[in-house]
């Protein structure tokens, strides 16, 4: 028999406790309110509290600075230097004030940075004030006048938004006291003296890695075009390793004289698998025609199954966009399997990269266009590389340029989720 006064007391209890939930979340959207009112007017005095240990977790979700202020005075070593952390306070009311250097995250972190190395520091930061209104460029102006007697190249500034790795910042400090390119500690390439003239006449639009990578294909000897094609490609944003085989494959491009080079990005893919799953895979005795006919052959024949694996979505949002008759949906691939059918129907070989997406390395879109809830057409498949949050490939089928109508809804999606966009696709 179902006892009723039992149900009732449940669910009054069950009622009781979702009215305190709610009263509790509204409490601190009130919190939040009161304290958002505020801390736009004197936001210094946020972060004195932070500097005094005042638990303000609460506001963390309404204003990612906070919760980036707080994290920067936790990592730095109070009890060993007491003043490092005093500077970093001083120097983020002061470029509170001063500058826009305190209104994101990210350049709060390289405030951080900077006051790691004050032993470094040529100038006092309180003389400092920006000739610039852009918050990059104050940036710029900031590690110059703090660091630097001679004149960095400007990609190299991009060190200080590191968050672990602060080598680059060395090579900044060095280049900018004016010591030698080729005295550098620690490049992960083997490195020329003629590599490192090119390194200080890299593009600005580069990040460091990248930067590296065409320094390197301009000193063995590549033009521009494939030292961009290849820094833009897998090979400018993966971890460095087993370098004297990539600089073996990166000869064997140069010397191979005029190609597709859009097709760089599909030998890569050939070569990388070809290692991956035999590690004693050697180059020697290779040219570039007899990589192109392999590669060629095995983009074909990419269709194997072999484990299915599943991974956990890299958390970029997808795209939809409603027209009268169809709908256009950019979806993420999960699925070993789903790779393998995407692969199939676009006939390319998408489904050797489960093993990068399951490492969390890259995450794989498919453009799909839907008919009254059918799909009717597989449009494009999408790769992003996800710690540099940038769009690195767009195909059609059969590896060939996308369409102008999936790039324009891809330059929205990339707008919409704050991607860069390679400019080789």
């Amino acid at each position: 028999m179902i006892n009723f006064t039992v149900m009732a007391k449940k669910h009054k209890s069950q009622r009781e406790e979702q009215l305190l939930l709610e009263q509790k979340q509204d409490q601190l959207i009130d919190d939040a309110l009161r304290f958002s009112k505020r801390r736009f007017k004197k936001f210094d005095e946020i972060i004195g509290e932070l500097y005094a240990g005042e638990n303000l977790s609460r506001f963390f979700y309404t204003d990612v600075r906070i919760l980036k202020i707080s994290e920067c005075f936790n990592k730095l070593p109070t009890k060993k230097n007491p003043a490092e952390k005093k500077l970093l306070k001083e120097s983020l009311i002061y470029l509170d004030r001063y500058s826009d250097l305190v209104k994101d995250e990210g350049f709060i972190q390289a405030v951080h940075n900077m006051v790691q190395f004050k032993a470094y520091w040529r100038n006092s930061l309180s003389d400092w004030k920006p000739k610039s209104k852009q918050a990059s460029v104050q940036l710029k102006e900031l590690t110059a006048y703090l660091f630097c007697m001679y004149k960095v190249p400007d990609f190299l500034c991009k060190a200080f938004y590191e968050t672990e790795k602060l080598l680059f910042i060395e090579w900044y400090i060095h280049l900018g006291t004016g010591k030698k390119v080729k005295e550098l500690k620690k490049v992960p390439i083997p490195f020329t003296q003629k590599m490192g003239h090119y390194f200080l006449q890299a593009p600005d639009k580069m990040t460091i890695p990248e930067a590296l990578r065409w320094a390197q294909v301009r000193g063995l000897g590549g033009d521009e075009k494939i030292a961009e094609r290849i820094a833009y490609s897998w090979l400018g944003s993966k971890s460095f390793g087993e370098e004297d085989f990539w600089e073996r494959f990166i000869q064997i491009l140069i010397a191979g004289g005029m190609f597709n080079l859009a097709k760089i990005g599909e030998l890569i893919d050939y070569v990388r698998e070809a290692k991956r799953l035999n590690a004693a895979y050697t180059l020697k005795g290779r040219t570039l025609q007899s990589l192109l006919k392999q590669s060629d052959e095995w983009h074909k024949q990419s269709s194997h199954a072999g484990v299915l694996q599943y991974w956990q979505s890299c958390g970029i949002q997808g795209f939809k966009i409603k027209k009268e008759k169809e709908q256009i949906e950019l979806e993420e691939l999960i699925s070993s399997k789903e790779l393998i059918a995407e692969g199939k129907v676009m006939k390319h070989c998408v489904s050797s990269y489960a093993h990068s997406c399951a490492k969390g390395r890259i995450a794989i879109f498919s453009f799909r266009k839907y008919s009254s809830g059918f799909l009717q057409e597989v449009m494009a498949t999408i790769e992003v590389n996800i710690s540099l949050r940038r769009i690195v490939q767009a195909k059609g089928k059969m590896n060939k340029a996308i369409s102008e109508e999936v790039r324009k809804y891809m330059e929205q999606w990339a707008w919409n989720q704050e991607l860069s966009v390679s400019p080789y696709l």
